[in-house]
């Protein structure tokens, strides 16, 4: 009898519960709604707090990913010393970079002087910028390609480690193409989130949030192997738009999903970045 009465108590407390069984039930039970991705609140900085890496992936010419990042940058600085942000732009084509600089004076710079041949220095980089440099709390790094004798992903992880190694009590946000930021390889090559994952020494894996760039429609300014241009993406019905009535919200994948990302940033449109003409450039 008291058997019985044991596995009815059990019962009674599992059914009291909600259980996550499948991933539109995870979806809905812990979709973090936003309204304002420039503007976040308090709820994604709880949902970030216990990380020490924040890695955002983009399809490169976009504006959401970035103003995203930003957003993420001004939150952490609300309650933190400070945070790291680091983008996938070379170091020696930022020199010369302060603080005081202008929108016309950043136009000036090597990245954004250069031809835009995959969407990155474009108005949404240049933006994201401007904003970051105002904020003296915000530490800009540029890690492309640091250590040229190193694998591309090879040489972004180690100049994230080194970060770390000098800002051992800051958060590091970074904004790369959706591929680097994969766990899993890409392409039959490790990837930066691939090689942190394994760095048990500089990092703790249970730390490290890598956020994929989820949408439905919309456009994008990027080479798809066919030179740069604005490409249309139509929009198709998927897990986020059929379950719930969010325009954006960011969400934990489903356990069994986190293999290449651990979060989606989902945006119901994608918009693509504008065009630094040559014009704006003085050239």
């Amino acid at each position: 009898m008291k058997k019985l009465n044991y596995l009815f108590l059990l019962l009674c407390i599992s059914c009291g519960e909600k259980e996550v069984t499948n991933p539109v039930d995870f979806l809905i039970e812990n979709a973090i709604p936003i309204k304002d991705i420039s503007k976040l609140n308090q709820q994604v900085y709880e949902e970030i707090s216990d990380y020490d890496i924040i890695m955002v992936g983009e399809m490169h010419g976009t504006k959401e990913p970035a103003e995203f990042v930003y957003g993420l940058c001004d939150l952490i600085t609300k309650s933190e010393k400070e945070v790291v942000l680091a983008l996938e732009i070379r170091a020696s084509q930022m020199e010369n970079l302060s603080n005081e600089m202008s929108i016309a004076e950043l136009k000036e710079l090597d990245f954004f002087r250069r031809e835009n041949f995959d969407g990155r220095n474009g108005v949404s980089m240049l933006d994201l910028i401007y904003k970051s440099i105002q904020n003296e709390k915000i530490i800009l790094k540029f890690i492309d390609n640091s250590y040229p004798s190193s694998p591309r992903d090879s040489s972004m992880y180690m100049e994230i480690r080194d970060i770390r190694n000098t800002h051992p009590d800051s958060k590091i946000v970074t904004l790369t193409g959706n591929v680097h930021n994969s766990i899993a390889p890409r392409f039959d090559k490790e990837r930066i989130a691939g090689y942190l994952f394994k760095d048990t020494i500089n990092f703790d894996s249970k730390k490290i949030m890598s956020i994929d760039h989820a949408f439905s429609e919309g456009s994008m300014f990027n080479n798809d192997g066919t030179g740069i241009k604005i490409r249309d993406i139509d929009r198709k019905e998927n897990i986020y738009n059929t379950t719930l009535s969010h325009e954006m919200f960011l969400c934990e994948k489903f356990p069994e999903e986190q293999n290449r990302y651990t979060h989606i940033l989902y945006t119901d449109k994608v918009t693509a970045s504008g065009k630094i003409e040559k014009d704006d450039n003085n050239r």
